[in-house]
């Protein structure tokens, strides 16, 4: 849903689909600055894959070579620098729980224009 300069979008985790990795969100030229998790999660961390055609997905690592990742907080919004995802502002987002999910589960990511 677009709001002037910002919009938010669920990216729905489908376990008739797969049980960790979500569905992609199109970041339409704009940068991720939040993350709002719904009241319950299986996984306690998330991680992010960057695709350029929401078929062939890269993990999002840090420069250490660690994956990009944010500890779940259950009902909570999380800010997100979002000039660490300048990289990715073309293309789509997809969000993996390391937890394997025991129902469908909608994650909000809020992003804004640089």
């Amino acid at each position: 849903m677009a709001y002037g300069m910002s919009k938010s979008e669920v990216a729905l985790i489908d376990v008739s689909e797969d049980a960790s990795n979500s569905v992609g969100v199109n970041v339409e030229n704009m940068l991720l600055c939040g993350v709002v998790f719904p009241a319950t999660m299986t996984g306690t961390t998330i991680t992010f894959d960057h695709s350029e055609d929401n078929t062939a997905w890269a993990d999002v690592k840090e420069t250490d070579g660690t994956d990009v990742s944010y500890t779940v907080s259950a009902g909570d919004v999380v800010r997100v620098d979002p000039s660490g995802w300048a990289f990715a502002s073309e293309g789509w987002l997809r969000i993996t729980s390391d937890g394997t999910e025991v129902a469908d589960r909608e994650i909000k990511l809020f992003f804004r224009r640089s």
